[in-house]
């Protein structure tokens, strides 16, 4: 993937070269896709990912925008701005290189379209990025939820954390909710924020241990006492059918 840079007012844009036109600012303006009819729905909750019918922006493909917005308790304070700290470290800039890199190595990651950061005042700035949208999805966390896991799902789960390990991918939120299953059963994982290519090291079986503490939760929610202890095996043997040593 080659990536094409453009300074805007107050900012700046990186974008996939191959793209069929040039991104444009206003690609990261809700309002201007909405003036066309072209949002289709909401992922993520909180209005983070909007899902985009592209239309002649770029050949009739199908969108994800996000605006990266603080969680926790800050986000009562300060919804929007980051402390700016650079234009390579900004929220969007970040994600957008890393999954280029991740999607040209082959793994299983939104193709990135484009990401823009504008400045608001000395110290701050805000972020969005858009990505290709996963046809046919649903999140780990809902099939859970609903008790709708395909059985061969949970090794394939863990055979991707293993390419990710491998290639030192680091999610730092790794949840159910950012594992997509696709209809015909493929997995991705989407939502790299603040993610990171490292060494082999311990933050490997934290990933994984942070894994199991969310299907957990997901499946006291669903109405079960725990997570079955087949479902993680499972996906454990396809962690480790990757190679032959586990964090886990």
């Amino acid at each position: 993937m080659k990536e094409a840079y453009r300074a805007i007012d107050g900012g700046a844009m990186l974008y996939d070269a191959e793209l069929p036109h040039p991104a444009r600012p206003e690609w990261f303006e809700p309002a201007w896709w909405r003036e066309r009819d072209a949002l289709t729905g909401e992922a993520g909750g909180r209005g983070t990912a909007l899902l985009i019918d592209a239309g002649e922006a770029a050949a009739g493909a199908h969108w994800v925008l996000r605006r990266f917005r603080r969680g926790g308790l800050i986000r009562q304070l300060v919804d929007r701005h980051y402390l700016w700290l650079g234009e390579a470290r900004t929220r969007g800039f970040a994600e957008w290189r890393l999954l280029a890199h991740l999607h040209d190595a082959g793994l299983p990651v939104p193709r990135p379209v484009a990401a823009c950061y504008r400045r608001r005042g000395a110290m701050c700035y805000v972020a969005e990025l858009i990505t290709a949208r996963l046809p046919d999805n649903r999140t780990l966390r809902e099939l859970y939820t609903d008790d709708a896991v395909p059985p061969e799902v949970w090794p394939r789960v863990g055979a991707v954390l293993r390419r990710m390990h491998a290639a030192g991918a680091c999610h730092t939120d790794l949840n159910a909710g950012n594992l997509l299953v696709t209809g015909g059963g493929d997995v991705f994982i989407v939502d790299f924020d603040q993610g990171s290519l490292r060494r082999p090291g311990r933050w490997q079986a934290g990933n994984l241990a942070r894994l199991r503490r969310s299907l957990q939760k997901t499946a006291v929610q669903g109405g079960r006492e725990a997570l079955a202890p087949e479902h993680w095996a499972a996906l454990l043997r396809g962690y480790r059918s990757g190679g032959d040593q586990s964090p886990a």
